[in-house]
């Protein structure tokens, strides 16, 4: 999403607000690995996951602060890649990806560039093509409930969980009835330095056997990027869409 985000990027009332926690009791509270159980059958279940092997998805992403409005393509696939293509008006065309091994950025303002260090294990935490719909254990250095909260009137729990590559922290707000994931919080790396990102998802859609969010609100900063999905093929991602653009293969030291 983090595929999604993973990607598509001022604070605003919704996410901040509308995420901010209010704590009950901890011992009422689920266990972090039955939230994630829930959530997992809530989208179409470990079975119907496993036999999806990459996600193709268009959207338009739209900045209201500086009213832009661009069209996207975002492709991962299993086990560990992820790429994206934004067509922004006037400007050019915006690249990003990961193909298992290489992580680059490219934009008509910086040109091509290697992702590395930090920014690298982001991207290659990100591309973990089932570790984003299973939160699967092995990828977590530590995953608990830490409070409870209610976000547009639905009461969600709050699910702190620590990556073993990088340690990032993150908060997901997991929906208390229907089991599905409504946003959540993480630092990324960026050429900015570290950043706080805010996120809400919503608008659920059934595309083939799963269940997956057709509307992203994601804020950075001052900056606040709503992504609306408005397809998703199962397994249509093809492999040309991993491969690292020209201009970014001469930065590649042998």
């Amino acid at each position: 999403m983090t595929l999604f985000t993973r990607i598509a990027m001022a604070a605003t009332a919704l996410s901040v607000a509308a995420l901010s926690p209010v704590t009950s009791r901890a011992q009422a509270l689920p266990s972090a690995s039955d939230i994630v159980a829930k959530y997992v059958a809530a989208i179409g279940g470990k079975d119907e996951i496993m036999k999806v092997t990459s996600i193709k998805q268009t959207a338009v992403m739209d900045v209201p602060a500086i009213g832009l409005s661009a069209k996207m393509e975002v492709y991962a696939a299993a086990p560990n890649k992820m790429a994206s293509k934004t067509n922004i008006p006037g400007m050019g065309e915006m690249l990003n990806g990961y193909n298992g091994t290489v992580g680059w950025d490219m934009n008509p303002m910086q040109g091509p560039r290697l992702l590395a260090d930090k920014e690298l294990t982001n991207m290659a935490e990100n591309a973990d093509f089932y570790a984003n719909m299973l939160y699967s254990a092995d990828k977590y250095a530590s995953m608990e409930t830490v409070g409870d909260t209610t976000i547009g009137g639905e009461k969600a729990y709050k699910v702190k969980m620590v990556r073993k590559s990088s340690k990032n922290e993150s908060i997901s707000y997991f929906a208390a009835t229907s089991g599905l994931l409504l946003g959540g919080s993480s630092t990324q790396e960026s050429q900015m330095g570290t950043m706080q990102v805010s996120q809400s998802v919503s608008e659920y859609r059934k595309f083939g056997a799963l269940m997956l969010p057709t509307k992203v609100e994601q804020s950075m900063g001052p900056q606040k990027m709503i992504m609306t999905i408005q397809d998703v093929t199962i397994n249509g991602a093809p492999e040309s869409a991993f491969a690292i653009p020209e201009q970014v293969k001469p930065l590649i030291k042998p």
